[in-house]
């Protein structure tokens, strides 16, 4: 083995050890919250040395940010598999807008977890005042979401299904930021008013979802 292909095995066994302690971070997370998590917490939970971690990792702001990504690679990427399928290729693009949005439906019922970190993660971006290009790689994988609905949204304004005047970006944020926030507030708060416990929360999810569709369909 050259020296050259000695690198290549390294770095390949540096990226694996990375991604495992990514793992354990998540886990940190979990359980005592981002923000109180401590670079000395994930070291013990990967049973490395702080030094070996700060090897591996330059700030706890490149973790967090690491650990969104797996979160959302290995948790929620894998629910856009269906949107290949010989089924939903099938409908027009309003019904493949409407079955995108329902993902917001299988986050709430399956993923709780996930859109609880995904509100620690946003708080703690905000409060340490992470720059918008440190968060480019995060921003790739996430993606996905606003490439199925502008695709869905293109086609429905070919096949007639959906207004030809809706601004696909206005709509993709203000819909999907809407669906997240409902979904947090569900699962983060609960029911603070009496009134809250009358309406179960995908009822409210399936009724912002309606509306959405009422504004976009013809």
């Amino acid at each position: 083995m050259d020296q050259e292909q000695r690198k290549l095995v390294l770095d390949k066994e540096k990226e694996k050890r990375k991604k495992l302690v990514l793992y354990d971070a998540i886990e940190v997370f979990k359980l005592t919250g981002i923000e109180n998590s401590k670079m000395t917490d994930i070291a013990e939970k990967s049973k490395i040395g702080v030094a070996t971690l700060y090897r591996y990792f330059d700030t706890k702001t490149e973790i967090v940010i690491g650990a969104a990504a797996i979160m959302w690679e290995e948790k929620i990427s894998i629910l856009y598999n269906k949107f290949e399928e010989p089924n939903f290729m099938e409908l027009n693009g309003a019904q493949r807008v409407r079955e995108i949005l329902n993902l917001f439906m299988i986050l709430y019922r399956s993923y709780p977890e996930y859109l609880s970190f995904l509100e620690h993660f946003d708080n703690y971006i905000v409060k340490e005042d992470i720059p918008m290009e440190n968060l480019s790689s995060y921003e790739n994988i996430i993606n996905d979401t606003k490439a199925a609905i502008f695709g869905a949204i293109d086609v429905g304004k070919f096949d007639g299904s959906i207004h030809n005047e809706i601004d696909n970006d206005i709509f993709y944020i203000t819909t999907t930021h809407s669906l997240m926030s409902l979904c947090q507030k569900l699962i983060l708060r609960g029911t603070i008013l009496k009134s809250d416990k009358d309406i179960h929360g995908e009822i409210q999810l399936e009724t912002l979802i309606d509306m959405a569709m009422l504004y976009l369909s013809k």
